[in-house]
C-alpha cells in the first residue's frame, strides 16, 4: 500500500485504521509526507511507532502531488500495490476480497469494488455510478469506456499488479492524468469491480477538486513548477493518450481503432479543448487589459 498526504489531520488517522485493521494483515504501508505543516506527521509518526507494517517518510520540501503520488508506487514492494488517500475508509474486508481475484486471474490487473460516497462525518451521500464495461475481454469496449468524461476515476484506488503498473509512466504533472494512467492499465488487461461495497470516498472541502476547482489551477497543484505558466490540460490528455497508444504493444487494427477513437473523443470534448484556448488567451492577455485600465483610470 501507499499513501501520498500533504496536511491530512483531519481524516487521517480513521483512514490509517481502516488500512491497519485489514483482516488480511500481510503488507507494509508506505507514507509519503509532503512537508506538511498540520500534525500530519505526528500522527503518521505514532502510529508507526506502534505498527511496524508502517514505513513513514517526509518531504523537506513541497514537491507537488504527482511527485508525490508516484513516490510511494517506486518505493514499494510485492506482487501488488493499493494506493489510497488520507480522507477515504476501506472495509476491513478489502483486501481479502480483492488479492484472490489477482492471484486467480492472470489477466486482471486492477481489483477494485463498488464505492460509497460519504460527507465530512462519515454519512452516505447519494451517488450514480454509470455502467462501464472494463471487465470485457474486448480491449476496444474497456478503452471506449474508460476515457469517457464521465465517470469517478476509481479504479486508480483498486489493487493493481505492481509490475504491470511499474510498466507505464505513473502520474504524469497534469489534470485528468489519472484517467491517462487508467487508459494504459485497460489497454494491458482486464479490470475487476467487485460488487462489495468496501471503497468510501469521503467528500470534502479540503479535498483537490474543491481547493481547485478547475483544470489550470488541479494542474498547478499537481506540479507547483507551473507557476506562472500557461497550462493546456485538455490538450495534454489528448497528446497522453495518444501517446499511450503508441507506447503499448498493440496489433496495428487495435492501435489504428484506438486512435480513431481519439477523434471521437475529440469531437466529444470539442467544448473543453477551446475552454484551454480561451483561458489560455485571457491569462495571456490579463497584463494588458490591466495596463490599459490603468491608463484609462
Amino acid at each position: 500500500m501507499g499513501m501520498p498526504v500533504f496536511n491530512g489531520e483531519p481524516y487521517l488517522e480513521p483512514a490509517l485504521r481502516s488500512l491497519l485493521d485489514q483482516s488480511f494483515e500481510d503488507f507494509e504501508l508506505i507514507i509519503s509526507d509532503n512537508a506538511s505543516t498540520d500534525r500530519t506527521e505526528a500522527i503518521c509518526r505514532d502510529l508507526a511507532s506502534r505498527d511496524r507494517r508502517i514505513r513513514y517518510s517526509r518531504n523537506p520540501g513541497n514537491v507537488g502531488y504527482c511527485r508525490n503520488q508516484n513516490s510511494v508506487i517506486e518505493q514499494a514492494q510485492g506482487a501488488y500495490f493499493l494506493l489510497t488517500h488520507h480522507d477515504d475508509l476501506r472495509h476491513p474486508e478489502y483486501l481479502e476480497k480483492t488479492i484472490p481475484v489477482l492471484d486467480g486471474e492472470p489477466d486482471v490487473v486492477v481489483c477494485y469494488t463498488n464505492t460509497r460516497d460519504i460527507d465530512e462525518g462519515g454519512a452516505h451521500l447519494p451517488r450514480i455510478d454509470p455502467p462501464l464495461r472494463l471487465d470485457s475481454r474486448d480491449l476496444r469496449e474497456r478503452f471506449r469506456d474508460i476515457i469517457r468524461m464521465d465517470h469517478l476515476c476509481e479504479p486508480d484506488f483498486g489493487l493493481t499488479r505492481l509490475a504491470i503498473l511499474r510498466r507505464t509512466r505513473l502520474h504524469g504533472a497534469y489534470a485528468d492524468s489519472d484517467r491517462v494512467l487508467l487508459g494504459e492499465l485497460v489497454l494491458r488487461g482486464r479490470f475487476r469491480r467487485l460488487p462489495e461495497v468496501l471503497f468510501f470516498r469521503r467528500a470534502h472541502q479540503l479535498q483537490s477538486t474543491s481547493i481547485a476547482p478547475n483544470r489550470q489551477a488541479r494542474s498547478l497543484w499537481f506540479d507547483p513548477a507551473l507557476e506562472g505558466k500557461l497550462t493546456f490540460p485538455h490538450f495534454r490528455e489528448l497528446a497522453e493518450f495518444v501517446a499511450v497508444i503508441r507506447r503499448v504493444p498493440l496489433n496495428r487494427a487495435d492501435r489504428f481503432w484506438c486512435l480513431s477513437e481519439m477523434l471521437r473523443w475529440t469531437r466529444a470534448n470539442r467544448g473543453r479543448l477551446f475552454s484551454d484556448l480561451d483561458f489560455a488567451f485571457r491569462e495571456a492577455f490579463r497584463p494588458y487589459y490591466r495596463r490599459l485600465a490603468g491608463r484609462a483610470a
